[in-house]
């Protein structure tokens, strides 16, 4: 009788355990499929997550750098009106002029003047295009 006991305890044990024992393979499966499932999710968020940062960051730097290629297209455009205006100012100056050695101190002044203001405009011109790649770089930096 002890045997039927034990053999009745052990199938009873085995039954449970058998039926346990396919649904535990089955759960664990899922479980696992579920936290499988879970990480991709999680990693494709992330990513989803960097790649909008780092669109915006590129929409920025560009944003910065057109702005910055606009205000230096002004400059330039202004700095050409203004030599422009500066070489028929220096033209109706020659008509006047009274005699040679005047035509002659009339262009030496205006060559000194137009060298010295073309050197200040590229210099100012340069600024500009230095700060704003230094905006657009600054711009495309990761904020942390």
């Amino acid at each position: 009788m002890a045997k039927q006991s034990t053999g009745s305890s052990d199938a009873s044990r085995g039954g449970a355990s058998g039926a346990g024992g396919k649904s535990d393979p089955a759960q664990g499966v899922r479980q696992a499929a579920e936290n499988t499932l879970s990480q991709a999710r999680q990693a494709v968020d992330q990513y989803m997550r960097e790649a909008t940062r780092l669109y915006g960051a590129m929409e920025a730097s560009a944003d910065a750098a057109q702005s910055g290629t606009r205000e230096v297209n002004r400059k330039a455009i202004g700095f050409a009106e203004t030599n422009v205006n500066a070489a028929f100012d220096f033209a109706q100056q020659l008509v006047r002029a009274k005699d040679p050695k005047e035509l002659v101190q009339l262009q030496q002044e205006f060559l000194k003047r137009q060298v010295e203001q073309m050197s200040s405009q590229m210099k100012e011109l340069g600024e500009q295009a230095t700060q704003t790649a230094q905006s657009a770089g600054a711009a495309a930096r990761p904020k942390t």
